[in-house]
């Protein structure tokens, strides 16, 4: 948790004062690195997101630290399902959807702040109910996990599994 807080500090305060810095770290892909990409654009788009909201640059940090270890949980998901680039069946979705609370248990166990780890457990819930893992509505969910929820659908829009499908940021 330490490294990866302070990783994220540095890139918040980096950010805070140059944005320009963040659009260049997304653009440089690592080949073969996509959980990385995905997790570092998140992340960045997450504090950009922030920081336009006018969130203090604690806040800022911790929503940069949940986003970047949003995923987490998906460590202990088969690559053979994570990686797959057609449609899962029901169990291999219902295997999937248990990253949330397998990123819990792991940022637990990571020591990660309150605020992170509610980053990591409502990253796919949405404001109607009809999200994952416990279906929570608007009044439920921390500000901080809407943003990364909204952020990770836009970079599931532009960089998909399925390269085919990739839209521009403009679309």
């Amino acid at each position: 948790c330490g490294l990866a807080s302070e990783a994220v500090a540095k890139l918040a305060d980096s950010m805070l004062v140059s944005a320009d810095l963040s659009i260049h770290l997304m653009s440089d892909k690592v080949a073969g690195d996509d959980v990385f990409n995905h997790a570092l654009n998140v992340c960045l788009l997450s504090m950009m997101v922030g920081k336009e909201l006018q969130l203090p640059a604690a806040q800022v940090k911790l929503l940069g630290l949940g986003a970047l270890l949003h995923d987490v949980g998906q460590a202990e998901i088969p690559g053979h399902i994570k990686n797959k680039t057609s449609p899962l069946t029901r169990p291999e979705a219902a295997l999937m959807r248990e990253h949330c609370a397998r990123g819990v248990t792991l940022g637990k166990q990571l020591g990660l702040p309150g605020e992170a780890l509610l980053i990591i457990a409502q990253h796919h819930e949405h404001l109607d109910g009809t999200g994952y893992p416990k279906m929570l509505r608007e009044p439920q969910l921390s500000q901080l996990a809407r943003i990364v929820a909204v952020v990770e659908a836009y970079e599931d829009l532009c960089s998909p599994r399925n390269p085919s499908r990739a839209c521009t940021p403009h679309e």
